[in-house]
């Protein structure tokens, strides 16, 4: 009985010292980001330990003028994506079971970082699961962020976007989940990059049919009323505060974004493969049929309340691109949904052509509410912008 303990915590020893050295001597692919900033160049290490298909790979900050500071948030990228038992579990995983995948991504601005590891497959408690870890720090103090940093009041901001998840977000998702709670949001898993901020769940909150825990973004323009305007705020060094535009400005940047095929925020264009976005962001549901094409809802956090429109031709989709991006979430530099009046973009815009009234059944077919469709020829594309009864914007649709 004690040469059998004697073994196991021989063995046990022997993991953590390997788990040691793969993490001091695996650098096996180093990533320079150079910050808007001229304080110096961050560097990002990839640190990476694979074994067959199976994989722990996780960042390390270089290059930080104060060392010690750059340490310390190496240390707790360490500590908090658990990665000590990520490398145990990696050398421990038997053939043919359960695998185990950690991988990341990271940002970073004018010496802001923020960094998302996902670890999926094998977790502590022998089971599959997903668990995400984010991380945001100004690298200029080495203080790391809250939401204090970005908004005139967190609690306000947190209570306002916690009312959108729980009135529009509630119907996209599938009545099969186990955990569906998208309140309280937490406020303490963030992340942020070009296009907004996105928060991450704990699995037993709200995870997703993909099994990835759940996780929900706000893009920058729909956060504006509560983002810290002062000169040097954090929202100020990510250059995401709004400025406000004159009405020919307005015009002019629509026709900017229609001309690339793309609306503000948002990580896709038309003529996208399909194909290798449902890959990279996973498909929510089966695809609606509307007349003529297929609405796609992606399951990445960056997609809520945003439809991917391909063609409806074939049952398959492995030769499709995107036709169209309808988004009933977006702030198209200053007509922002669920706030602008029809006549203001009227007034903007001009006269639509045409201008399409949908009754109930017209609308239904479409996943619109009752309302009226203007339309616009914008750089060779139809971008449409639809008021719901009370002459509100609804939706944003940008077209071949």
């Amino acid at each position: 009985m004690m040469r059998v303990r004697f073994r196991k915590i021989f063995v046990f020893i022997l993991l953590v010292l390997l788990c040691v050295f793969f993490m001091q001597l695996l650098a096996l692919a180093t990533v320079t980001l150079i910050s808007p900033s001229t304080e110096n160049t961050v560097e990002i290490n990839e640190v990476a330990t694979e074994i067959g298909d199976n994989f722990v790979r996780y960042p390390q900050l270089n290059g930080m003028q104060d060392t010690a500071l750059q340490q310390q948030i190496n240390d707790a990228i360490v500590n908090e994506a658990n990665i000590a038992q990520r490398l145990i579990t990696l050398s421990t995983l038997q053939q043919g079971g359960i695998g185990l995948q950690v991988s990341y991504t990271t940002y970073v601005k004018d010496q802001l970082f923020s960094v998302v590891i996902s670890a999926k497959g094998m977790m502590e408690n022998l089971r599959s699961g997903q668990q995400y870890t984010a991380l945001a720090y100004d690298l200029r103090s080495g203080k790391r962020l809250t939401l204090n940093d970005f908004f005139i009041d967190a609690g306000t901001a947190a209570a306002w976007m916690e009312a959108q998840l729980s009135g529009d977000y509630a119907d996209e998702l599938s009545s099969y989940l186990e955990y569906a709670e998208v309140t309280p949001l937490p406020v303490d898993s963030f992340s942020f990059d070009d296009n907004g901020m996105t928060f991450y769940y704990p699995y037993r909150q709200f995870a997703l049919l993909s099994e990835y825990s759940g996780s929900v973004q706000f893009q920058y323009g729909e956060l504006q009323n509560f983002l810290i305007p002062d000169a040097g705020s954090i929202p100020a060094r990510l250059n995401v505060l709004m400025p406000q535009y004159t009405d020919s400005q307005i015009k002019e940047s629509i026709e900017t974004a229609a001309s690339q095929g793309s609306l503000p925020y948002l990580p896709i264009k038309l003529g996208d493969p399909l194909p290798e976005l449902i890959s990279q962001y996973r498909l929510l549901r089966t695809p609606d049929q509307y007349p003529g094409g297929r609405y796609f809802q992606l399951e990445a956090a960056d997609f809520r309340q945003i439809l991917v429109m391909s063609d409806a031709l074939t049952q398959a989709w492995d030769a499709s691109v995107v036709e169209g991006i309808l988004a009933t979430r977006m702030n198209l530099f200053g007509l922002q949904t669920g706030v602008t009046p029809r006549d203001r973009w009227l007034q903007i815009l001009g006269e639509p052509t045409p201008s399409v009234a949908f009754d109930a059944y017209i609308s239904t077919d479409y996943g619109l509410p009752v309302g009226t469709a203007d339309y616009y020829t914008v750089s060779g594309r139809q971008l449409m912008l639809y008021a719901d009864e009370n002459d509100i914007l609804y939706a944003v649709r940008l077209a071949k």
